[in-house]
């Protein structure tokens, strides 16, 4: 837990009546057994000021009636009458925000009490910045901690990153960076560059809003854990991720910044190469899913496109020697006709043996 008195922080300060008020909007959906410990969590906070809007994207489960149950005047409950998606209730959610600051916070995880008073603190102190996230602890289905995030060393000493920071970064390493629950954002950078655009990226909506932010205001990063972010079969990215036989779309949104900021003539070599592996990496993955699924044919044109050597230039990991040593043994198989025994290691290697 951070240990900051309360009465020490900007925002604990300021008189009452110029505290910002701070709208929380969290989507819920089939979280019945852990709504009343993400709600619990976020109504406790040590920054009072806050409005939590919590939209059930229309649960078949217990939601509604554990949304319901608890009692608190700054807590509104809104139901869809039908499922929308994740992102689409998070932008409705924003829609009835009446805060100078608005949080999105998830509905299955469990938030340290000063995160919120953290946060506008930051915000409070440092004008420029658009918007800020934290780290997270990394929690199991049953709430055990078992790790958590770590903000990379270049970026430890820094108040705010740019997007000539963002940018280079996730192109070599992904988005390892922007934690989505622990976003909060300042009510006019969300009306200057819009909300969420599921219907273009889906599942990859949060990386091209945190990528349209830094592109006009910088952004900061908490070097400090104070959500417990919960892993796992039912998350939204678990559900994406299994047998995906279409390219990530993370590619999607990569690539359209790439062209419409000309990145090519400023990025390095090294960042390219890195691009290039983590392609090389999804299309490993889905040539296994489509093993999986009996496509052998589009596995197998999947797996004829080159490895990108030079990665192993710029830094030898584990994965990239998976990656490597997989592709081998799936062109071997394939060659050799040994598409059973091969689609037997593939649910074992990359679903436990469980694909149904």
């Amino acid at each position: 837990m951070v240990k900051l008195s309360t009465s020490d922080s900007p925002a604990a300060r300021l008189p009452v009546a110029e505290r910002p008020l701070v709208s929380v909007c969290m989507p819920a959906y089939n979280v019945e057994k852990c709504l009343r410990d993400a709600l619990t969590s976020v109504l406790s906070q040590t920054h009072h000021d806050i409005e939590v809007i919590l939209v059930d994207d229309g649960s078949t489960d217990r939601t509604p009636d554990v949304a319901r149950s608890a009692v608190d005047e700054r807590l509104r409950y809104v139901r869809n009458p039908t499922n929308l998606g994740g992102f689409q209730t998070m932008n409705k959610a924003v829609s009835l925000a009446k805060g100078d600051l608005v949080a999105i916070y998830h509905s299955d995880d469990v938030y340290e009490p000063m995160i919120i008073e953290c946060q506008v603190d930051y915000l409070n102190t440092h004008p420029e910045a658009g918007a800020v996230f934290c780290l997270d602890h990394f929690m199991d289905e049953s709430g055990t901690i078992f790790g958590g995030m770590t903000l990379p060393d270049e970026f430890v000493e820094r108040e705010w990153l740019t997007y000539d920071d963002v940018f280079p970064f996730i192109m070599r390493h992904k988005n390892v960076l922007f934690c989505c629950p622990t976003f909060m954002v300042r009510r006019e950078v969300l009306d200057e560059v819009g909300l969420f655009d599921p219907e273009k990226y889906d599942i990859a909506a949060d990386l091209d809003l945190w990528i349209r932010i830094v592109r006009r205001f910088p952004i900061g990063i908490l070097n400090k854990r104070l959500m417990r972010y919960r892993v796992g079969k039912a998350q939204w990215s678990s559900r994406y991720k299994r047998l995906r036989t279409e390219p990530e779309l993370y590619f999607a949104v990569m690539d359209h910044y790439l062209r419409a900021d000309d990145w090519l003539r400023k990025l390095s070599p090294s960042d390219l190469v890195e691009y290039a592996f983590h392609r090389c990496d999804d299309e490993t993955f889905r040539a296994a899913n489509l093993v999986l699924r009996g496509d052998i044919t589009a596995a197998s044109e999947l797996l004829q496109r080159p490895y990108p050597w030079r990665t192993l230039v710029t830094s030898v990991r584990r994965r990239k020697l998976r990656v490597l040593l997989l592709r081998a043994l799936m062109r071997g198989a394939v060659r050799l006709r040994a598409v059973n025994s091969l689609a037997r290691f593939l649910a074992w290697s990359e679903y436990g043996g469980r694909i149904s």
